[in-house]
């Protein structure tokens, strides 16, 4: 089981993901900087979110929004 804060995202992937989407080749150097970027950005937001943010049911989930968005100006 794979460590839940852990970013399992390489270069090989990024590599793969941008050829996918139609972008120029990646050097290696590159796609390994995007790798590590990307896992710290996700790293910084599961440090700020909260649990409960993400604790609604799949049934509660629009109501969970329209509760997040606040009130209409």
């Amino acid at each position: 089981m794979q460590d839940r804060d852990a970013v399992a995202l390489d270069a090989a992937t990024v590599a793969a993901l941008a050829r996918l989407l139609g972008y120029p080749p990646l050097d290696a150097e590159t796609a390994a900087r995007i790798a590590a970027g990307a896992g710290n950005a996700v790293a910084a937001v599961r440090a700020t979110a909260t649990v409960p943010l993400f604790d609604a049911e799949p049934g509660n989930y629009l109501a969970e929004l329209e509760r997040l968005a606040g009130p209409e100006p």
